[in-house]
Formats: C-alpha cells, sequence, structure tokens
C-alpha cells in the first residue's frame, strides 16, 4: 500500500502539471505502520490544492512575477490546468475501455473508434496547451516566457527523478 500512495501522489502532482522544482524534495510523511491511507478523492484534492499553492510560490519567485501579473497569470494556469485534467481523466478512461475491449475481442470497428476518441483527445490537449501558452505571452513579457518553459522543463525532471527514487526505495537494495 505504500507503494501504491507514493505512485498515486506523484502521478497527480505529474497529472497536475504544476511546477516547482523543489516542491517534493522533502520526502512524503507515509501513513503510519500498520495503518493504510486511502486516496480519497477528498485527499487528493487536498493534495492538489497544497502543491498548487507550493507551485505558485516558487513559480513567482522563479519569474519574479510583479502583483498584477500574479492576477492575470495563475486563474489563467489553473482555467487550462482544469481543461487538461479533465482531457487526461477522458484518456484514461479510453484507454480502459480500450483494454476492456481488447480482452472482449471487440471488433475491429469498435477497436478504431475509440483509436479515434483517443487521437482526438490528445490532439485537443495539444491545442489547449498551445492556446493556453499563447495566452499566457499575451500577459508576460519574452524574457519571463522563456523562464517558465524552463521551469515547467525543470520540474518534469524533478518529477521523473523523484519518481525513479521513490522506486527505488520502495523495492529496497537489490542483492545479487
Amino acid at each position: 500500500m505504500k507503494k501504491r500512495w507514493f505512485a498515486v501522489v506523484l502521478a497527480l502532482m505529474m497529472a497536475l502539471g504544476l511546477s516547482g522544482v523543489r516542491v517534493l524534495a522533502q520526502p512524503a510523511t507515509p501513513p503510519p505502520q500498520g495503518e493504510e491511507r486511502r486516496m480519497t478523492p477528498e485527499r487528493k484534492e487536498e493534495l492538489r490544492k497544497k502543491v498548487e499553492l507550493i507551485w505558485e510560490q516558487k513559480l513567482t519567485e522563479k519569474l519574479n512575477l510583479t502583483e498584477e501579473e500574479k492576477v492575470r497569470v495563475f486563474p489563467l494556469l489553473r482555467q487550462y490546468e482544469e481543461r487538461k485534467r479533465a482531457l487526461r481523466q477522458e484518456n484514461r478512461q479510453l484507454v480502459r475501455d480500450l483494454e476492456g475491449m481488447i480482452k472482449a475481442n471487440a471488433p475491429e470497428k469498435e477497436l478504431k473508434r475509440s483509436i479515434r476518441d483517443l487521437e482526438e483527445n490528445e490532439r485537443k490537449l495539444q491545442e489547449m496547451k498551445e492556446e493556453g501558452f499563447h495566452e499566457l505571452a499575451k500577459i508576460l513579457p519574452i524574457e519571463k516566457q522563456a523562464r517558465y518553459i524552463v521551469f515547467q522543463a525543470e520540474f518534469r525532471r524533478e518529477m521523473h527523478r523523484l519518481m525513479r527514487e521513490a522506486r527505488h526505495r520502495e523495492r529496497g537494495p537489490r542483492t545479487p
């Protein structure tokens, strides 16, 4: 359960697309020994809000955002993130449906339709990312846009690193 808890928290944060290079540098507190801690929707939302707050602080610092920029940037980013999150959730459901269809030996026509639906969602997701960045570009000067891009890339790298470390800790040291 501990491994699942760690994976869910990290996956949630990645799914959020939030940035904050050292947001997760502090280790997560696992549930007490013998006590399982379920990732309820309420708990996920609580974690999402905490990460979002830290992310906003780090982003403000890295981009040196003015109050005016913060008031315009964060609502915009939240709006696009919510829309992207919904599309990613749809994609996860479509993949689960596709897995079920494969197991059930669904007709080729149904498989093609599901694949087209996934492709369409991916296209919408990419368009939304581009649209969001173009809207952000209307608010931020070019240097801050560049800092934002670097900040996002650093966060993704940090998330991948933290996930690798979490997997390694959960597996324990390997014996030859």
